[in-house]
């Protein structure tokens, strides 16, 4: 019988793999540097299979994806840790995804996790030994091309001089093509000397990360030549290579040459002679700036787990919609039209930007996100993979902060003058179609429907600081707020009366 955990996983595999490759492709840049839906596909084939395997007790299919899925990753240059890195991470991530829609207090939901996790574990080392196979495989089929390549050179050098000629400009060949191949890289390429750690190479790339000229540092030692690119430690970062063999994976925020802010994820390993001694250290920086910056600036205007999820798609956004339940929250200043009458336009502009910075800071605060903004009227959603309880209880609370931070505000212009602000809040639960709406020259990204439309008529019926929610809504928050009945009422635009309540007090946001 299918435990309630592997159920939550198999009702939500596309919300699984979304996050799977978010985390793969953030965290892991041997990841990102791959084709993003071979990733996806990937993933989403290797979570079928494992749900069936966890089901039926059955590994057959599994293990054959495992060996096409090695072959390609070996092939692709992946390493052992890497490729289980990878695999470590879907535990971690199903443990999570099954807390935050399972039902809470469940302790046969804690043995299915529990479960899960064994048997993901049990998976993970059968991926170990298949990729060591796999990579085992690839290691023999080169060796015996190396012995073959080894022969032919043996029989050439009898050719002595003219062969030697030819093979040395097969060797000036091949470092040429090695050359061309380290400029080719995405990644910035730096190597220094083990005993004096002066540069020895200073790849294009890297050139364009640092702002730094290849001729300006090559022969110099490194803390030197490097003093102008601040946040990178390579002292340390050689020390650690030198006495330890690599330095991890290191996210860290630099400053190049010419000022310019970067995100790097930087990482090395200890570099051999022919002989097998320590030459040095080779350190590898990617470039992530571009990708931190979208997400930083997209996440100004929705939540950054929705921005994150977005990017973990392979297709382009298009207009289609989602129904869901969903919380939804209307706030507007009362007597706006009254206030905008008295004060010059940039006094206007500085007091709904106050007002404004009130309301995103509470309503993400408790894990919602802006919607629109509607002249001085805000519209939020809360939502996601949290309870639909949660949800709701979280929008209240965020209505409750927006009145106490507006109210400490309003202290200081009353004493300074000015008219205090004054807000309507309406909230409400229920059914709605969650997406883009538009045009595919122009979306906006919204929630419609007729728990929409309450929940606006609701903001329209509140007095200043009052908070006025729906049937639903206040359904699921009994209990954890103190509730006023205000009756029944017909509101505009509606057949059916609506019922309304108030909020007169709410428990604190870690109470059950």
């Amino acid at each position: 019988m299918m435990s309630s955990a592997v159920k939550i996983l198999h009702d939500n595999v596309s919300l699984f793999v979304d996050r799977m490759v978010a985390r793969l492709t953030i965290a892991m840049p041997a990841y990102a540097r791959l084709d993003g839906p071979s990733v996806r596909a990937s993933v989403e084939g290797f979570t079928r299979d494992i749900l069936v395997a966890v089901e039926t007790g059955s590994s057959e299919k599994l293990a054959a994806r495992m060996r096409e899925n090695s072959a390609e990753r070996v092939a692709q240059g992946l390493s052992l840790s890497e490729y289980m890195n990878a695999l470590f991470m879907s535990a971690p991530v199903c443990r999570e995804l099954v807390r935050e829609l399972g039902p809470r207090n469940d302790p046969s939901l804690a043995r299915g996790i529990e479960q899960l996790e064994t048997r993901l574990h049990e998976i993970t080392a059968m991926a170990a030994s298949i990729f060591t196979e796999a990579a085992a495989k690839q290691l023999r089929s080169k060796n015996r091309e190396l012995n073959r390549l080894n022969q032919e050179l043996a029989a050439r050098e009898k050719a002595l001089t003219a062969e030697g000629m030819k093979i040395g400009k097969a060797l000036a060949s091949a470092n040429e093509f090695n050359a061309r191949v380290i400029e080719s890289l995405a990644s910035g390429i730096l190597v220094t000397q083990a005993d004096t750690s002066k540069i020895s190479l200073f790849s294009q790339r890297m050139e364009a990360i640092s702002d730094l000229a290849a001729e300006d540092v090559l022969g110099r030692r490194a803390q030197d030549a490097l003093a102008p690119l601040q946040g990178i430690d390579h002292a340390l970062i050689h020390q650690t290579v030198v006495s330890t063999g690599r330095f991890p994976l290191t996210k860290i925020q630099i400053t190049s040459a010419k000022g310019r802010k970067r995100t790097v994820f930087v990482r090395a390993q200890r570099l051999y002679s022919q002989d097998g001694d320590v030459e040095g250290a080779v350190v590898v920086v990617d470039d992530v700036s571009e990708r931190e910056l979208l997400i930083d600036s997209f996440s100004r205007y929705v939540s950054r787990d929705l921005v994150t999820r977005l990017l973990a798609r392979n297709e382009p956004l298009g207009l289609e919609g989602e129904r869901r339940v969903c919380t939804v929250l209307f706030a507007d200043i009362r007597g706006f039209t009254r206030i905008a009458e008295h004060i010059p336009p940039e006094a206007l502009h500085r007091l709904l930007n106050d007002y404004l910075h009130v309301m995103v800071e509470s309503i993400v605060e408790h894990g919602g996100f802006i919607d629109k903004f509607v002249g001085d009227k805000v519209m939020a959603l809360f939502t996601g993979p949290r309870s639909h309880a949660e949800s709701a209880f979280s929008a209240i609370a965020a209505a409750r902060t927006i009145h106490l931070r507006l109210g400490a505000q309003n202290a200081s212009r009353i004493a300074g003058g000015d008219a205090p602000i004054e807000v309507g809040i309406g909230i409400n639960t229920g059914e709605m179609v969650v997406g883009n709406v538009g045009d595919q020259r122009r979306m906006d990204f919204t929630a419609i429907g007729d728990a929409v439309n309450v929940a606006d008529r609701l903001q329209s019926l509140a007095k200043g600081s009052e908070t006025l929610i729906g049937s639903q809504t206040a359904e699921l928050v009994r209990g954890r707020a103190t509730l006023k009945d205000h009756g029944s009422h017909q509101v505009k635009g509606r057949e059916g009366a609506v019922q309304v309540f108030g909020i007169e007090s709410i428990a604190d946001e870690g109470a059950e």
